[in-house]
């Protein structure tokens, strides 16, 4: 599954670089106009760094997981403090489990998304939402949206890097890094889709993800975000 994701977002990569007037931000063309003082809870982001080994295995490393999702988390807020946007933390650090099936929802939905932008070169007018039955799990913590964040990526051994630059002598191209950076946000009213940004750019200028410092990280979500309707 891993790879399939990481393999679609290079194909999205490399159709967003080529076709002109491609977006890998999708804005919602029906959904409702945001309240006074919208709020949004933030479900814990999904991330996962991995070592890439180069026999193609990856590792991933809780350490610099949690490490990361922290930062991520923190830029986050600080970005919604800045723009007077009132955060609404989840109530816990994991994802429980009576809230797992919006999660996942809503990276099904995220994944038809990229489908779309890669076979139409510039996405769909078709409605994505998430179900009445799983978003109503979530009615208890009182906010207006719903944003879910994941970030998975790839950094490569010593090993890995040795092979990729000796095979390159020999014109072969092998990864050392990967990066799949999506954010969604959901209308907690009736569960549609309002935006998302699936941006294959946003995290190349942000160095090495685990020693990224704030400054690095704050760029990162600025970028991403820029674009959000709230």
């Amino acid at each position: 599954m891993t790879r399939f994701r990481n393999l679609l977002a290079i194909s999205l990569a490399v159709c967003l670089a080529g076709c002109q007037g491609s977006s890998y931000i999708y804005h919602s063309g029906s959904s409702l106009p945001p309240p006074m003082n919208a709020s949004v809870l933030v479900m814990p982001p999904d991330v996962v760094i991995s070592l890439l080994h180069a026999g193609d295995h990856e590792e991933p490393r809780a350490d610099w997981s949690r490490q990361v999702r922290e930062n991520l988390d923190q830029a986050i807020q600080g970005y919604m403090f800045e723009q007077g946007i009132e955060f609404v933390p989840y109530p816990a650090q994991e994802v429980a489990d009576d809230h797992l099936d919006v999660v996942r929802l809503a990276n099904v939905t995220l994944d038809a998304i990229e489908l779309a932008l890669i076979n139409e070169a510039g996405g769909s007018d078709r409605l994505y939402s998430i179900g009445e039955g799983p978003l109503s799990t979530l009615t208890g913590l009182d906010a207006d949206y719903l944003m879910v964040v994941m970030l998975h990526a790839n950094l490569a051994t010593g090993g890995r890097k040795a092979v990729a630059a000796m095979t390159s002598v020999l014109g072969e191209l092998i990864d050392t890094k990967s990066a799949e950076f999506r954010i969604a946000l959901f209308d907690m009213r009736d569960g549609q889709l309002k935006w998302a940004n699936l941006d294959p750019w946003a995290l190349p200028n942000i160095g090495t993800l685990v020693d990224a410092d704030e400054e690095e990280w704050s760029k990162a979500i600025n970028y991403i975000m820029s674009e959000m309707p709230l």
